[in-house]
C-alpha cells in the first residue's frame, strides 16, 4: 500500500473525531438558537477552503492558468470580507466563538489521536521513545557498568513557568479533557450495550453544550495565586501519577534488557510559578510562601491518600507474617511518640503490624500540613517578621521528606524479608518514587529577578548605612568590583531592622531571607537556584553572592541568564571572570562545583534574528562546555526555551539532539511556558510522551563518544560549516536589525499591523507586556513581540532575514546550495533549524497579512514595509524548500502538514473577523472593557467600545487556539 493511503487509513479515526465532535458543535450552536450564526460559520468555511484550495493550485500553475487563479482568490477573498463585514456584532461575536470553541475540540481530538497512535504504534520503537533508547544501548554495545554510570550522573528538570500564562482558561481545559475521555470511550464502542452508546451520546452532547455557553475569555486578570493554582492542577491531575509511570517503564524496559541497573530519581519538575519577580510587581516573597505551602498542602494529601490504601491493603497479622526488627523498633517508637493515637486504633490494629505503622505515618502527615519552623530564624527580616509563625516542632510530624522516605523503605525492606515481592514492588514502591521525586514541596522553586534591581538595591543600601557617599549605580566595573569585594569579605551584617530603605529595596533584602526561610522549613531543594535576568558582568553575579551572604545563604545556585547576543558573546569571559574570583570560587564550592548556566532563546532572537539567535546559542554552549572542563566545574545548561518558534520552541527530542556535542552531559534544565503545558501536560499519555522525549533526546547526546558504534547523534561541525554558519548568521543579522531595530519608523507599522496593543487587554497572565513604561521594540518582552506577529499571520520573528542571508550565499556559488542540502543531511543542529523554520513558514499568511498591513495609515510606510516582509518570505520559502527538499514546505513531515492544512481555513475567518474588528475599533479610540456596573451608567459608544475590545480579544483567543501558539 502506498504510504500517503496507509497515513490515511492511519488517520481514519482522527478523522471521524474531527467530524462526530465538528457536527455535535453545530447542533449546540443550533439548539441554543444559533441557526444564522450556523449559516455564517458554513458559508466562511466554504468560502476560505475554497480560498485555500486556489492557493494551493496556483502554485503548481502554468502562467496561462495562474491569472484566472488570481482573479478566483481576490474574488473569494472580497466575498470573505464582505460576509465579516455584514456582521452585526452579536452576530459576529457568535461565529467567533464557533470557530475559537471548534479549535479547542480539534485540539483534543488530535492530543487524542496522538495517545491512540502511541499505543497502536507498530514497526519497531516509536521515535524518541524508551524502548527507542534501549536499541540504542543494545546497538552500541552498552555495558551495565556504562549505564549505571550514565544514570548516576544524570539530572534533567523540566521548570514550569507563568509566561505567557495559558490563554485558554482552566474551564475550558477540563471540558477538553472531558471530551478527550470520552473519545477514549467511543473506540471501545463495540462493547458498549445500545443503551451505553445513547448514554455516552448525551455526555457528549451535554459537555459541548457547556463548552458552547462557557466564556472563552477571562473577564479578569489573573493573579499570582491563579497562576500558582493553574500549576498546581497540572501536578495533581495529571504529572503525580503520570511521573511515576514513566519511572516504572523505563525500569521495565532497562531490567529487561540490563538486569541489576539501578534508576535514581534523574527527572524532576521545577517551577517559576510564584518565584518569577522579574517585571511582575505582583510578585514576592510571600508569593513563594504561598506557591510553597499550597504545593506541600497537595503534596502531603496525595502521600496521605497512597498511605492510607496500603494500610487498607496491608493486612497481614502477626499470626501469619514477620516483620524485621528495624520496623518493630520504629512502631515501638511511634506508640510510645503518639500514646492516643496508639489507643485510638484498637487492638486489633496491634496484630496488624504494617497497618499499624502505614497508620502512624499517615498521623504524622497531618501534622506536617500543621507544622512551621520556630520563629527565630526569621530574625534580621523586618517584613518578614511581621507575619512569622512560631508554633514549634510537633512531635507527631515529618520535618523532612527524608524521613517520610526512611518509614516508607522500612516497609518495603520488611516486606522483601518476608518474601511479599509483589507488595514490595507495587504501589509501595510508586510511593517512594513520587516521595523521592515531589517531597514536601512537589516542585521546587526557581527566584528570579532583574540584574538593576540588585543593584539599586545596593546603591541604596550602601548610601543609608554611609558606606558610601557616591553613587554605586554610576560606578565602572572595576570600581563595583572593589566595593563587592569589602562587602563580601566583612563579616558584619549590613541590614537591620528600622534602616530607612525604600519599599523596592527591602523586596530585595527580604526575598533572600524568604529564601533562606523557604529552604530551612521545606528542604533545601524547595528553592532550586536564584535567576539573574539580563546579566551582563561578574558584579551582576557577586552584588547576588552579597545578598546570600547579607540573609545567611551560602549554597544557594546563582544562576545567570545570558539573553542578548552580546551577552551571549561575553558568557564565558563573565564566567570564567567568576570561577577565577576567590570570593565567587570559595561560595562554588559550597554548591559542589555545580554552575547553571540560563539561555535566553526569547530575547536572543527578538535582539538578533532567529537565525543568529540560533547560532550564537549553540557556540556559547561550546565554549560554556570548554571552560567547565577547564576549571573542573560542571556546568549544566538551562534552556529558556519558548512555545513559538520566535522563542526557541519546536520539537524537543530534535532540539536536544541539535545541541552541540557533549554540551549536554548527563544535565538540563528546560522550561517549559505558558500554553505549552495544556498541550504537552493536559492528558495523562501525552504528558509521559512528552517526558520520554526528553529523557531519551538527553541519554543518547550524553553517551560518551568512545561508546558511539553506530552513527553518532550529534556529529560535529566542520571549519568549512562553521564558516558557512558565521556568514550567514552575520547576513541574516544584518538583515533583521536593518528593518527592526534601524528603521525609526517601523514601530508604527508594527504597532498598527498588529493588535500589540490590544493583547494586553487579554487577560492571560498576571506579568505586564513591557518591561518599562517605554515604547520602544527594546522595551517590549519577547512573549508579546512574538504573539502579536503570530496573530496578525506574519509569524515574523520566527524567519525574517534567514532567506535574504540563505539567498546571497548561494548566488554568490551556485554550488553552495548542494553544500547546504548536505548540511541540513548530516548536521542535526541545521535539521532542527530548518524544520522548525518550515514549520512556521506554513503557519504564516501574507494574503492574510496583507490585510493587516491595511490598518497601517501612512500609505508609503505600508507600502514600503509591507513589500520588504513579502518579499523576504518569498525568498526564505523559496530557499528552504530548495535546501530541505520536496515541492512543498513539510513535504518530509506529513503529519504535521495535513495538521496545519486543516487547520487553516479555520483559522482564515478569524483572522478576517480580527482585522475588520480591529479597524472599527481603533475608529472610536481603542480597547476599553467596563465591568457590569460601570456599563449601566457607559454613554453608548463606551459601551460599543467594550463590546467591540471583547470581541478583539475572542478573535486573539481563537487565532492562538487554532495556530496552538500565544507566544
Amino acid at each position: 500500500m502506498p504510504e500517503q493511503d496507509i497515513r490515511r487509513e492511519k488517520d481514519a479515526p482522527l478523522r471521524h473525531d474531527i467530524r462526530t465532535l465538528g457536527n455535535a458543535l453545530g447542533q449546540a450552536i443550533q439548539r441554543h438558537g444559533g441557526h444564522s450564526v450556523f449559516e455564517t460559520v458554513e458559508r466562511l468555511r466554504t468560502n476560505s477552503k475554497r480560498l485555500r484550495d486556489c492557493a494551493e493550485r496556483l502554485s503548481e500553475a502554468p502562467p496561462a492558468e495562474a491569472v484566472q487563479i488570481h482573479n478566483e482568490i481576490e474574488a473569494l477573498d472580497q466575498e470573505i470580507v464582505q460576509i465579516v463585514e455584514g456582521c452585526d456584532l452579536a452576530t459576529a461575536i457568535d461565529v467567533i466563538r464557533a470557530f475559537t470553541m471548534y479549535f479547542h475540540l480539534v485540539n483534543t481530538a488530535e492530543q487524542y489521536h496522538r495517545i491512540r497512535r502511541r499505543r497502536a504504534h507498530e514497526g519497531g520503537p516509536q521515535r524518541g521513545s524508551l524502548a527507542s533508547l534501549i536499541e540504542f544501548f543494545k546497538k552500541n554495545n552498552l555495558t551495565t557498568d556504562t549505564l549505571q554510570q550514565l544514570l548516576d550522573e544524570l539530572s534533567i528538570e523540566l521548570v514550569f513557568t507563568a509566561h505567557p500564562t495559558e490563554a485558554t482558561r482552566r474551564s475550558l481545559i477540563t471540558k477538553s479533557n472531558r471530551v478527550a475521555e470520552l473519545l477514549e470511550a467511543y473506540d471501545h464502542k463495540e462493547q458498549m450495550t445500545a443503551r451505553e452508546q445513547l448514554h455516552w451520546q448525551h455526555q457528549l452532547e451535554g459537555t459541548i453544550d457547556l463548552l458552547w455557553r462557557t466564556d472563552a475569555v477571562r473577564r479578569v486578570r489573573p493573579q499570582p495565586i491563579d497562576e500558582i493554582k493553574m500549576g498546581i492542577y497540572y501536578l495533581d491531575d495529571i504529572l503525580f501519577d503520570a511521573i511515576p509511570d514513566l519511572y516504572q517503564e523505563f525500569d521495565e524496559l532497562l531490567h529487561e534488557a540490563y538486569p541489576g541497573l539501578t534508576i535514581p530519581p534523574f527527572l524532576r519538575l521545577g517551577s517559576w510559578i510564584g518565584g518569577d519577580q522579574d517585571g511582575n510587581p505582583f510578585v514576592g516573597p510571600d508569593t513563594m510562601f504561598t506557591a510553597l505551602r499550597l504545593q506541600r498542602e497537595h503534596a502531603i494529601k496525595h502521600y496521605r491518600d497512597s498511605i492510607e490504601a496500603l494500610a487498607q491493603e496491608y493486612s497481614q497479622s502477626l499470626n501469619h507474617a514477620h516483620i524485621s526488627p528495624a520496623l518493630r523498633t520504629s512502631i515501638e517508637h511511634d506508640a510510645a511518640s503518639m500514646p492516643e493515637y496508639d489507643r485510638e486504633l484498637g487492638a486489633q490494629t496491634a496484630l496488624e503490624p504494617y497497618r499499624r505503622k502505614l497508620s502512624f505515618m499517615w498521623k504524622r502527615l497531618e501534622g506536617t500540613l500543621t507544622y512551621t519552623q520556630p520563629a527565630d530564624m526569621y530574625a534580621g527580616s523586618p517584613l518578614l517578621a511581621a507575619n512569622r509563625e512560631a508554633q514549634g516542632t510537633s512531635i507527631a510530624a515529618y520535618h523532612s521528606a527524608d524521613e517520610l522516605l526512611h518509614d516508607l523503605r522500612l516497609v518495603y525492606h520488611s516486606l522483601l524479608e518476608d518474601g511479599e515481592i509483589a507488595l514490595a514492588e507495587g504501589a509501595l514502591t510508586r510511593l517512594i518514587r513520587q516521595v523521592e521525586v515531589f517531597g514536601f514541596y512537589f516542585v521546587g522553586l526557581d527566584v528570579r529577578q532583574h540584574s538593576e534591581r540588585h543593584a539599586a538595591a545596593l546603591a541604596e543600601l550602601l548610601r543609608v548605612t554611609g558606606l558610601r557617599s557616591d553613587d554605586y549605580m554610576t560606578l565602572n566595573e572595576e570600581e563595583r568590583l572593589h566595593i563587592l569585594e569589602n562587602l563580601l569579605r566583612d563579616p558584619r551584617i549590613l541590614t537591620r531592622p528600622g534602616l530607612p530603605l525604600s519599599a523596592d529595596t527591602w523586596h530585595i533584602l527580604n526575598t533572600f531571607h524568604a529564601v533562606k526561610r523557604a529552604r530551612e522549613e521545606f528542604g533545601p531543594r524547595a528553592v532550586t537556584c536564584y535567576i539573574i535576568s539580563m546579566s551582563h558582568t561578574l558584579s551582576d553575579l557577586l552584588e547576588v553572592q552579597f545578598f546570600c551572604k547579607e540573609a545567611g545563604i551560602d549554597d544557594l545556585p546563582i544562576v545567570p541568564l545570558f539573553e542578548t547576543i552580546d551577552d551571549l558573546n561575553d558568557c564565558t569571559k563573565i564566567l570564567e571572570q567568576a570561577f577565577t574570583h576567590p570570593d565567587y570560587h570559595l561560595y562554588l564550592a559550597n554548591c559542589c562545583q555545580q554552575q547553571q548556566v540560563m539561555l535566553g532563546y526569547s530575547d536572543s532572537s527578538k535582539d538578533g534574528g532567529i537565525l543568529t539567535s540560533g547560532w550564537e546559542l549553540y557556540k556559547a554552549q561550546l565554549r560554556l562546555a570548554e571552560l567547565g572542563r577547564k576549571y573542573n566545574v560542571g556546568i549544566t545548561m538551562f534552556h529558556g526555551r519558548g512555545g513559538a518558534i520566535g522563542r526557541g520552541g519546536g520539537p524537543i527530542y530534535e532540539a536536544i539532539l541539535g545541541q552541540p556535542p557533549n554540551t549536554v552531559n548527563g544535565h538540563l534544565r528546560i522550561t517549559e511556558q505558558g500554553e505549552m503545558l495544556s498541550f504537552k501536560y493536559g492528558l495523562h499519555e501525552i504528558a509521559i510522551r512528552n517526558m520520554e522525549l526528553v529523557v531519551t533526546g538527553v541519554v543518547q547526546a550524553s553517551v560518551p563518544d568512545q561508546h558511539i558504534i553506530e552513527t553518532r547523534v550529534h556529529p560535529y561541525a566542520s571549519e568549512e560549516w562553521v564558516q558557512i554558519m558565521e556568514q550567514l548568521s552575520a547576513s541574516a543579522h544584518a538583515r533583521y536589525r536593518a528593518l527592526i531595530y534601524n528603521d525609526p519608523t517601523f514601530i508604527n507599522f508594527f504597532e498598527q499591523a498588529t493588535p500589540i496593543l490590544e493583547i494586553g487587554w487579554l487577560n492571560i497572565g498576571s506579568r505586564p507586556a513591557r518591561r518599562t513604561r517605554g515604547r520602544s521594540i527594546e522595551d517590549l518582552r519577547a512573549i508579546p513581540w512574538v504573539f502579536s506577529w503570530m496573530q496578525s499571520r506574519y509569524v515574523l520573528p520566527s524567519w525574517y532575514g534567514v532567506g535574504g542571508a540563505l539567498e546571497a550565499f548561494v548566488n554568490e556559488h551556485p554550488e553552495r546550495l548542494t553544500q547546504l542540502q548536505q548540511m541540513y543531511r548530516q548536521w542535526p543542529f541545521l535539521r532542527a533549524f530548518l524544520d522548525n523554520l518550515q514549520m512556521t513558514l506554513s503557519k504564516a499568511d501574507m494574503l492574510i497579512a496583507n490585510h493587516y498591513a491595511s490598518l497601517v495609515d501612512d500609505e508609503a510606510l505600508r507600502q514600503r514595509i509591507s513589500q520588504a516582509i513579502q518579499e523576504e518570505y518569498e525568498r526564505t520559502h523559496r530557499m528552504v524548500t530548495a535546501i530541505v527538499g520536496g515541492k512543498e514546505l513539510l513535504d518530509t513531515s506529513p503529519v504535521l502538514q495535513q495538521s496545519i492544512r486543516r487547520r487553516n481555513p479555520y483559522v482564515d475567518p478569524l483572522s478576517y473577523f480580527q482585522m475588520v474588528l480591529l479597524r472599527r475599533l481603533r475608529a472610536l479610540g481603542g480597547p476599553l472593557m467596563l465591568d457590569k456596573e460601570a456599563e449601566l451608567e457607559a454613554s453608548e459608544e463606551d459601551l460599543e467600545r467594550t463590546r467591540l475590545t471583547y470581541a478583539v480579544l475572542l478573535t486573539i483567543n481563537g487565532i492562538a487556539a487554532g495556530l496552538r501558539n500565544t507566544g
